[in-house]
């Protein structure tokens, strides 16, 4: 088989990471814009311009010397409403952070080719076992054998210009397309597979779905 292709680039990986960062800091600005600007908010109403910071501690120096003082329902309504709203945005930003980018080799726009290679590849193993429980004597046998056999050469022509052509399994079901379709072409498709070929052959079969197990 040819050597393993490279991994691929993480460049992706690290985009979507950045996009995801940048959502988040809008999402923060976004909800702490509107709960301050909202209409009737008790948020923007306890809100204090930066001028009258030196006034409210002048008034705090005053309470502290004259002692506490019993605060208004709605100043503690205002409070409450805000720090409700911070724990709001904060939950907010943990969801989102949750939503880590999926690897570049998962494919984005459907099932990766990796993905798409192993279903093709499971689905003509499933066939070439089928065919091999027809009785010889069926007459369904050589319709049987015939999409065998085109199936064979589909497999083959759409994944060996690819990079799966360098899996090991692609290399097993390779060698069985040969045995299956040779024996038949020569023999009908009426007959059996020898034993020993058809013992190499299942060797293949398992070889490759062993394979395909582990993505390879």
């Amino acid at each position: 088989p040819l050597p393993a292709s490279p991994p691929p680039s993480p460049l992706l990986g690290i985009m979507i990471l950045r996009v995801s960062l940048s959502l988040n800091l809008a999402l923060f600005f976004a909800l702490g814009f509107l709960l301050l600007r909202a209409p009737g908010s008790e948020i923007g109403s306890a809100v204090r311009p930066v001028a009258s910071v030196n006034v409210n501690r002048a008034a705090a120096c005053r309470t502290f010397a004259n002692g506490p003082t019993r605060q208004s329902p709605g100043a503690v309504n205002a409070l409450m409403s805000r720090r409700n709203a911070m724990f709001g945005i904060a939950g907010a930003l943990s969801l989102s952070s949750t939503l880590k980018p999926q690897p570049a080799q998962a494919g984005f726009f459907g099932p990766s080719e990796r993905e798409k290679y192993e279903q093709d590849t499971n689905g003509y193993i499933e066939l070439i076992k089928a065919t091999f429980a027809i009785d010889p004597n069926d007459e369904s046998r050589g319709d049987a054998v015939k999409k065998l056999k085109g199936e064979g050469n589909r497999w083959v022509a759409k994944w060996r210009g690819s990079k799966m052509s360098s899996s090991p399994s692609f290399g097993n079901l390779y060698s069985v397309v040969n045995a299956v379709n040779g024996h038949y072409n020569t023999f009908g498709p009426q007959s059996n597979l020898p034993k020993k070929r058809m013992a190499r052959v299942e060797k293949e079969i398992a070889d490759a779905s062993k394979y395909l197990t582990k993505g390879r």
